[in-house]
């Protein structure tokens, strides 16, 4: 059976088999399969990296290497991130695998290299600076400004995701064993702790929340189920009053380093499987990042200085 797609089958078939990749080429749209033939027909918007076979269809077994690597390198002239393009590359290959499984292809898949993901310390907020961001926080009514502490503080204190936020059901939180149960990625149940001042926000909203018919914890302003892109909006609005970066996905990461911190100040130790269970990872070399970056500020925290123990003395006075 032949099988052709239009030229630019990268960035139109990638964009609906993985998603990730619409964050370089959000310009394509989603492919439209059919069978036995698959064809976008939208020639209109076809992508840029494929100009010289713009409005053209190409048999699959005719894409070269050459063409993958005319794609990667537009991408690169974008001024995409270096995360961003390892993470597109490493999509684009796992569907040209898909296609090379099926299909005689000339592409040689082993030649296509993905570069490596920068590795970036985390931004761990200071004590002041988590005092400004609950300051920061206010709504035009009561209930919202609890409303939108209380998602602050789970996503900082029990490290939700958004989407575990928005899908937090009343009967899942339970206030006798400050434990939440969260439904995460993969629809995967597991348990979290609820902490004092998050329980303080949390409680103060339902109380002065005005819808209570909702089986979710959380409602947008006129009642109807939160979403995620109102939370974003949400984190948004409050990360420009803010004069430090600020992300939802930042909240979480600061929930599990301080977990790494704070059980070593008071038990010496870290149980980086117990932070993999809170945080709903499947890998544990997930989990090992934070760890590893907690590591890293104890070992400076702990630090001491050997010439400071020389050259500070009160005998080695004169030297300085």
């Amino acid at each position: 059976m032949d099988y052709y797609v239009h030229a630019d089958f990268f960035s139109q078939l990638v964009t609906g088999f993985l998603w990730a990749l619409s964050l370089v080429i959000l310009e394509f749209p989603a492919a439209v399969w059919e069978q036995p033939h698959s064809r976008v027909t939208d020639t209109d918007q076809v992508g840029k990296p494929f100009n010289p076979f713009h409005r053209a269809d190409t048999d699959v077994q005719a894409v070269s290497n050459g063409q993958i690597g005319a794609y990667i390198e537009k991408c690169m002239e974008k001024g995409v991130s270096q995360g961003t393009l390892s993470t597109t590359v490493r999509h684009l290959k796992v569907f040209l695998q898909y296609i090379a499984d099926d299909y005689d292809v000339s592409y040689v898949l082993r030649k296509v290299r993905v570069p490596k993901m920068p590795k970036k310390n985390l931004r761990i907020y200071t004590d002041m600076e988590i005092v400004v961001i609950f300051q920061s926080i206010r709504a035009a009514s009561p209930w919202l400004t609890y409303h939108n502490c209380a998602l602050v503080a789970l996503m900082l204190d029990s490290g939700l995701r958004q989407a575990e936020v928005c899908g937090l059901l009343k009967k899942d939180v339970n206030f006798d064993s400050n434990i939440l149960k969260v439904c995460g990625k993969g629809n995967k149940e597991h348990v979290v702790p609820l902490g004092r001042l998050a329980r303080y926000y949390l409680e103060a909203y339902q109380d002065a929340c005005p819808y209570s018919g909702s089986e979710r914890v959380f409602v947008g302003r006129r009642g109807q189920n939160l979403t995620c892109d109102a939370v974003k909006h949400m984190i948004s609005k409050l990360a420009a009053k803010l004069p430090f970066e600020f992300s939802s996905h930042k909240l979480r990461h600061n929930f599990a380093t301080n977990y790494c911190l704070d059980r070593y100040e008071r038990y010496g130790q870290v149980d980086i499987y117990r932070l993999m269970i809170l945080m709903g990872h499947e890998d544990i070399n997930t989990t090992r990042r934070y760890l590893h970056f907690a590591n890293q500020l104890i070992a400076v925290k702990t630090n001491i200085s050997h010439i400071d123990g020389i050259l500070l003395k009160d005998s080695a006075a004169d030297v300085i």
